[in-house]
């Protein structure tokens, strides 16, 4: 058996027992001076063995830095009980014969060897599951992506509506659906062939898509030429502003369309329905009544947006260029349902973190920006990682001047970031 060994020893003339003990087994011996010197070894040890004055306090010290290793304690009789409770793998006795010193130590050295085998076996799997798992999550994100346009797909923005329905029932905020149809776009395939059809689905959605100001706001491809918005905790008069913007969106892209009986540009027609969900109410409800909204729209000369919204007061025109106060946040559609929580957790743990910096805990406030940190590099929001950073660095140094201003930037943040679904066309497929 080759092993090496560090020994640990108050008292010399202890060694020559151990040293032929150890030297029946085969393998290198190596004398540490001290706790310290044991902890900082460098190269990993079969076994350690200590014979020193307080075997108790030394395990209680070296034990949890190990890592696996074993660790055998000579010591009297009555330190055998404290000794193994401290952590020990095995106590000797200081007067145990030869063969049974060498027997507990061949013992320690293979517990120790299948213990790393074990260990090894556990993070090879848990590496496993965790590839399984983000596997399964992009799997997951490419099956909500519509492949030509990169935002959700019917069945994803379907759940995405079915959930913000069932919300809307608990809370009794409204819901508002917009429902858009692009203007003669068969004619317009038949006049500019299917290549330019599709080109012109991308740059229109991406416009629509720019138009949603809100983490909540999501726009979803329903099917050919034709979207959804779920715009959740919206009520009329604001699906009807939506629905106006996305309009002159696409308009303002100017995209040339010769067929068209409405513009000379490609246009959209749409059509927007609020609710509070009821008991006796259904989604589909909702989704009709938006349809019907757009209908009308189509039938009174396209080109236009229509739903029931009460008058509106007079102010400045609809801009359809997007919100830019913070750099547009552009996230998979997977993570449409999960953004927006992690928004509101956001302006929790920045009024916790406050209270804690009041208190004078700045520890607590550092637990706060470690989770907060990692849950924005989980949802890929490196503006909120950052500022976590910055969070972490105040508190490390007790600087409430600091932790003020970067709490102070998290609310303004989570507040007013733009975060738009749509996936990178050439990570569609």
């Amino acid at each position: 058996m080759l092993f090496n060994a560090i020994l640990l020893l108050d008292r010399r003339e202890a060694a020559a027992p151990i040293r032929s003990a150890l030297g029946e087994l085969g393998g290198e011996l190596a004398y540490a001076d001290s706790i310290a010197d044991v902890i900082a070894r460098r190269r990993p040890a079969d076994v350690i063995v200590i014979d020193v004055a307080d075997p108790e306090a030394a395990c209680a010290r070296l034990v949890p830095r190990l890592r696996g290793t074993p660790l055998v304690a000579i010591v009297d009789a009555d330190s055998l009980a404290p000794v193994l409770a401290a952590g020990a793998d095995d106590c000797v006795r200081r007067d145990a014969a030869r063969a049974e010193l060498v027997a507990r130590l061949r013992a320690a050295m293979r517990a120790g060897a299948e213990r790393l085998r074990r260990a090894r076996r556990e993070r090879k799997l848990a590496d496993h599951l965790r590839a399984i798992e983000r596997e399964k999550h992009q799997l997951e994100r490419i099956a909500c992506v519509d492949s030509l346009t990169g935002i959700a797909n019917r069945r994803h923005a379907l759940a995405l509506l079915d959930a913000e329905w069932k919300r809307s029932a608990r809370d009794g905020r409204p819901l508002s659906v917009v429902m858009v149809d692009l203007d003669y776009f068969h004619a317009y395939n038949e006049r500019y062939g299917h290549g330019g059809g599709d080109g012109c689905l991308r740059r229109t959605c991406a416009a629509m898509v720019g138009s949603l100001r809100r983490p909540s706001d999501v726009l979803g491809r329903y099917g050919g030429e034709e979207f959804i918005a779920v715009l959740a905790g919206t009520d009329a008069g604001g699906a009807a502003i939506v629905a106006e913007r996305l309009r002159g969106a696409v308009e303002a892209l100017a995209i040339p369309h010769a067929e068209s009986r409405c513009a000379r540009v490609v246009t959209i027609s749409v059509g927007f329905a609020t609710c509070r969900a009821q008991p006796d109410t259904v989604v589909a409800d909702l989704l009709a009544k938006a349809d019907h909204a757009l209908l009308t729209a189509k039938a009174n000369g396209r080109n236009r947006s229509v739903g029931e919204a009460p008058p509106a007061a007079p102010r400045a025109p609809i801009s359809p260029l997007p919100w830019t106060r913070f750099p547009i946040v552009v996230a998979d559609p997977w993570f449409a349902d999960r953004i927006p929580p992690f928004l509101v957790a956001c302006r929790g743990e920045a009024r916790n973190a406050a209270a804690a910096c009041a208190a004078g805990e700045f520890e607590r406030v550092r637990q706060l920006a470690r989770r907060l940190r990692a849950a924005a590099n989980d949802h890929g929001i490196d503006r909120i990682a950052r500022l976590a950073a910055r969070l972490d660095h105040g508190a490390r140094h007790a600087d409430r001047v600091t932790i003020t201003r970067v709490l102070d930037e998290l609310a303004q943040y989570v507040d007013h970031v733009q975060v738009t679904y749509r996936r990178p066309l050439d990570q569609t497929a």
